[in-house]
């Protein structure tokens, strides 16, 4: 056949046609096809559209003859003529063929359509009508052997913990399908039963105790163990929706019936990400803690410097200690600090406070009723034309960023209830995503807008059809949708806004102290990371630098970016009981005790140049920051480290070449 076009048929195990899903057709009609027709006259085209189809030849009484067949791409429909144009061979498909009239049917596939390559996504037929192969295998049976049959006990694999199905290839329905090939288009509920035995089957396998991760698939979550986040937010998204994961993972917590085990990763960039691959890898690590997720951490750059800077935060800088951020004490988010915008009175703690706050609201097809501590928003009865929607209407006073944070919950008997696409009044740099409600218990959401234009504001949060909408709090933040997470021996701060942002550690963290930054040396092999990096091998090692917070109250967390700490050390018992543990004296062994003076870390020709040595110029490969110009307190002025002892005069040309890459790429940042 021709070499594959993408997934399925270059990587899948799959190779009988009938274990994919097919859509009622049509049937050859003239003279049939020869090897070379690109053109082919059919009975109806009803049921043509564009796309993979398959060609398979059937016995007079309708059979199909699953060795005679072949994958065509239809590329033009001629409703008129009774005619599509097709490409042949398509997508790993046997050679062309004949195939006589009146006997071959012609049969569009659905696709995929979330690859960034159309039409080669194949779905497989999951349901109980899946014919069965050669073998008496249906689709199901196939992959599950493959994927999991060496993982039973006993077989080759059997050590490994579980499986990970990547992120959503069961969540998408296809679309027209015909799972028993009768003609017509069976309902969805046929391959959503499908899918819930092929969960099961593997669940047999791996037992309670293994990990099952893929896309949050809430209808079958006492099968699944947590998500695979691929590209934080999106597989092309590392940032911009990352509001929607947190609103997912925290939901995910309500449904799971299983211990939660997930993992986050980066994936496609665009231009301007990939210059920032660094820090999007810490804000990336940031939330993967915060929430509970293993951090996938990219490696194979081409630059092991490069790649052993995005470790930092994850192993302790130059401890190199995995896990050493301890149990989690809890997650906050800092803007919930700050007054609520729907409430007449400001006041920071105002989020159920449904006096003050009732009269920011309006309603389209509904009305809004309070119910004790909690608001009610109930549908007009009868259909309506459009979606029950909230309006929040608020005023800002500059651009910036601002969040609506609710605790919802849908009150009839829907699993899963969407709320559509926000519609926002201003002009916004980025809108916010669309979210879900249940029935099953209330759900925390947030809907992060990154820079709103100044005004009158009105945010539109539109629901689908169902009953009451219940509230037990409801507010509007002029700030980041930033997380602050706590552990027994450190802290972290996640910064997703396109501004930097200012943390209050002693109101964030009370009762915390001893703040300071992880210590990280400059990765030998600097020399090696490519220009266009080296800003933010610089932010690494300046937000890394193992100095004290001196300012506690004010600590600013670059755009896009999350910083580690490190802080007394508190013991999570298993009645949740926070004790103090005893601090070690500082020793030369230990970090610096440096007070950091509080530096834009943007402003990057503000930050003292990092020495970078070659190498093959006979330079010593210990790579150290020069002396920075920040305070240092009398008590630990004798623990400053001292500079490397560096003569430059061998090769002084080697050293200004190279100092002066360092400095371009500077200027450019």
């Amino acid at each position: 056949g021709t070499p594959d076009d993408g997934d399925p048929l270059g990587v899948s195990t799959i190779s009988f046609p009938g274990h994919w899903v097919l859509s009622p057709g049509t049937t050859l009609a003239g003279a049939g096809i020869n090897p070379a027709s690109d053109v082919i006259r059919v009975a109806s085209t009803e049921n043509m559209r564009r796309g993979p189809a398959l060609l398979v030849e059937t016995t007079p009484s309708g059979e199909k003859l699953w060795d005679r067949f072949e994958y065509v791409l239809i590329q033009r429909v001629d409703q008129e003529a009774s005619t599509v144009e097709v490409r042949r061979q398509f997508n790993g498909s046997p050679a062309a063929r004949v195939f006589p009239s009146g006997t071959t049917q012609l049969l569009p596939m659905p696709w995929d359509d979330r690859n960034r390559k159309p039409y080669t996504d194949f779905f497989f037929n999951l349901s109980e009508h899946c014919p069965r192969d050669a073998n008496g295998q249906t689709a199901m049976d196939v992959l599950l052997q493959d994927m999991v049959g060496p993982l039973r006990e006993g077989g080759p694999l059997d050590l490994i913990a579980g499986v990970d199905l990547a992120s959503g290839p069961l969540t998408v329905n296809p679309d027209l399908a015909d799972y028993d090939l009768d003609g017509t288009v069976d309902d969805d509920s046929v391959y959503r039963r499908g899918v819930e035995t092929f969960y099961k089957r593997i669940r047999n396998v791996i037992g309670q105790d293994g990990v099952l991760t893929t896309s949050l698939d809430k209808e079958f979550a006492k099968y699944i163990n947590g998500v695979n986040q691929e590209g934080l937010a999106n597989p092309d998204d590392p940032w911009e929706h990352s509001t929607r994961t947190v609103n997912n993972v925290l939901s995910w917590e309500k449904f799971a019936q299983l211990p939660v085990v997930g993992l986050a990763l980066q994936q496609h960039m665009d231009r301007e990400e990939t210059l920032l691959r660094v820090q999007l890898q810490r804000l990336l690590s940031g939330y993967s803690v915060c929430l509970g997720m293993a951090a996938d951490i990219e490696t194979g750059s081409g630059s092991q410097a490069l790649d052993e800077i995005k470790r930092i935060e994850l192993y302790k800088g130059d401890e190199a200690e995995p896990h050493w951020l301890g149990k989690a004490v809890g997650m906050s988010r800092p803007a919930t600090m700050t007054p609520n915008l729907l409430n007449g009175s400001n006041d920071d703690d105002k989020a159920n406070d449904w006096a003050t706050i009732v009269p920011s609201l309006g309603v389209k097809r509904g009305t809004i009723v309070v119910d004790g501590d909690e608001m009610v928003l109930r549908p007009d009865e009868g259909d309506s034309a459009g979606y029950l929607t909230l309006d929040l209407n608020f005023d800002l006073g500059e651009k910036s960023d601002f969040v609506v944070y609710m605790e919802a919950i849908s009150d009839d008997d829907q699993l899963l209830r969407k709320i559509l696409l926000p519609k926002i009044n201003v002009d916004v740099e980025h809108e916010a995503a669309r979210a879900e409600i249940t029935s099953k218990d209330y759900l925390p959401l947030g809907f992060y807008f990154r820079g709103a234009s100044a005004g009158s504001v009105t945010v539109g949060l539109r629901f689908e059809h169902g009953g009451d909408v219940r509230f037990r709090n409801l507010s509007v933040h002029k700030a980041a949708d930033s997380l602050a997470c706590e552990f027994e021996n450190g802290v972290v701060l996640v910064n997703p806004s396109k501004e930097d942002v200012s943390f209050n550690l002693n109101a964030i963290f009370p009762g915390r102290s001893g703040f300071h930054r992880l210590s990280a040396s400059v990765p030998q092999g600097a020399a090696d990371i490519p220009d266009r990096y080296l800003p933010q091998l610089r932010q690494a090692m300046e937000l890394n630098n193992g100095a004290r917070i001196g300012n506690t109250r004010s600590l600013s967390v670059p755009h896009r970016n999350a910083i580690f700490l490190v802080a007394n050390g508190i013991a999570i018992t298993d009645d949740s009981e926070q004790q103090q543990q005893p601090q070690p004296e500082a020793s030369s062994s230990s970090s610096p005790a440096v007070v950091e003076e509080e530096l834009p870390i943007q402003a990057i020709k503000e930050i003292p140049p990092i020495e970078v040595v070659v190498q093959d110029a006979d330079l010593p490969t210990q790579l150290t920051p020069l002396p920075t110009d920040a305070p240092v307190s009398s008590s630990s002025a004798s623990e400053e480290p001292e500079e490397a002892n560096v003569d430059l005069s061998e090769d002084e040309q080697a050293w200004e070449e190279l100092y002066q890459i360092n400095q371009e790429a500077l200027e450019l940042e």
